[in-house]
């Protein structure tokens, strides 16, 4: 499994189009990828596509070859990888081998039968990566503040170390009265 990088994870504010009277399953499709992050944005891919023949086949169990993938998603082959490196790093897709006959058959298959399910691991996703976050951050603060108690205690001398004005005024007041 590809090393995760959520900092890929970009959630935007898109809403599916007030103007249309019968939203259709594309324009759903392409207001969740939208929604998620899923696409790059100087891609031209089409992912809501690639959602909905994902979950065609998922139901089949039936994995997408790369070169199917790229057919769908309307690009070459190489870009294909890099399209869908979010949909890896957030668990959407998985890389099969599913025995077919003598052989294996190999591909890629969503993770989940449904949108909802999808959604359930991307946020699992993003809550696992605030929970890590957090115990940094948390790690952060007790450090820092232990290295400003130790800077404050280092500025205030002690009076064995740097003898002040007044202790030595005081000091030099003794000398006089034992002479």
């Amino acid at each position: 499994m590809p090393k995760k990088k959520l900092s890929d994870i970009v959630f935007q504010r898109v809403s599916p189009p007030d103007g249309k009277m019968d939203l259709t399953v594309e324009d759903l499709a392409d207001v969740l990828v939208r929604r998620l992050g899923i696409k790059r944005k100087e891609s031209r891919a089409k992912h809501s596509k690639l959602l909905l023949e994902m979950i065609r086949y998922k139901k089949e169990s039936i994995p997408l070859s790369i070169e199917k993938i790229s057919k769908i998603l309307e690009v070459s082959q190489s870009q294909t990888y890099e399209e869908l490196r979010k949909w890896r790093t957030l668990g959407f897709i998985e890389f099969v081998k599913i025995p077919a006959g003598e052989g294996f058959v190999k591909g890629y298959m969503l993770t989940s039968n449904t949108a909802n399910r999808l959604l359930d691991r991307a946020e699992s996703a993003a809550k696992s990566f605030f929970r890590k976050t957090r115990r940094i951050a948390k790690d952060f603060d007790d450090l820092l503040m232990l290295e400003m108690a130790r800077l404050q205690k280092d500025e205030k001398p002690s009076p064995k170390q740097e003898p002040s004005e007044e202790n030595m005024e005081m000091e030099n007041n003794d000398m006089i009265r034992e002479d």
